[in-house]
């Protein structure tokens, strides 16, 4: 077995992939189980987490495990400028591109390799129909990177962030829905909820979501909440946020 097959069978195991440019959960258990019923592969969208400051994607990446997995592979790539302890995200849309495409390649280069040895039948297809979640600063870059990749991402889900979008580029690049969520005391929560309405004004299908009664950190149950976010953004029945537990 190669070294990128031995990563992906701890994978499958319930432990995280990991390396320098981040770290990835395959899909949910119940998916997995489904596609070994057919004879080829069967591919799966990325489901792309982009951390905030002070953060990396050991510590983040976890809380969405259960909530991004069952419609794809959850990948959350580390924030390519140091910021304290942790990390952040800096410069243009391309050098966050450039952290997240290093992620999804490493990803897909382990699932491609559990599927020639016939531990998977999920193979991530990165090239299209992905869904973005962005939190706080990495809120802004997932905007960013979603209107300058036209047709790579169907779905926004932002955090915690003020944000000014741009209605029409986020359309003209194949957005199809987003969410915009904040928690009741968020200083970002007016400012998401007039954003999401001047993009229901441009046309895009937009929802606002409480993410609770707190501040700006991420709830308890934010693994919950992004299930129902993402099920709507991807446009599937909220019944696939019932799957069960990954098996330990």
């Amino acid at each position: 077995m190669t070294r990128g097959t031995f990563a992906w069978l701890a994978l499958a195991a319930a432990a995280p992939l990991q390396g320098s440019w981040g770290v990835a959960y395959p899909p949910a258990a119940r998916q997995d189980a489904a596609d070994a019923s057919v004879d080829t592969p069967r591919t799966k969208p990325a489901i792309v987490f982009l951390h905030g400051m002070w953060a990396g994607p050991e510590e983040s990446c976890g809380a969405f495990e259960q909530g991004a997995t069952p419609f794809g592979f959850l990948v959350c790539p580390r924030g390519n400028a140091p910021n304290g302890q942790g990390r952040m995200w800096a410069g243009t849309y391309a050098d966050a591109a450039r952290s997240i495409q290093a992620a999804v390649r490493a990803t897909a280069a382990a699932s491609a390799a559990a599927t020639t040895m016939g531990e998977s039948r999920a193979q991530l297809d990165d090239s299209r129909d992905g869904t973005l979640i962005g939190y706080s600063n990495g809120a802004y870059f997932a905007a960013e990177v979603a209107m300058a990749q036209a047709g790579r991402w169907s779905g926004l889900v932002l955090l915690s962030m003020k944000l000014d979008l741009d209605g029409a580029r986020l359309k003209n690049a194949g957005i199809r829905r987003v969410v915009l969520a904040a928690a009741d005391q968020d200083g970002a929560r007016t400012s998401m909820i007039e954003a999401a309405a001047r993009l229901t004004e441009w046309g895009l299908t937009t929802r606002f979501m409480s993410l609770g009664p707190g501040g700006h950190e991420l709830p308890s149950d934010i693994a919950a909440r992004m299930c129902d976010a993402i099920a709507w953004v991807r446009a599937q029945p909220e019944s696939a946020c019932a799957a069960p537990p990954r098996a330990p």
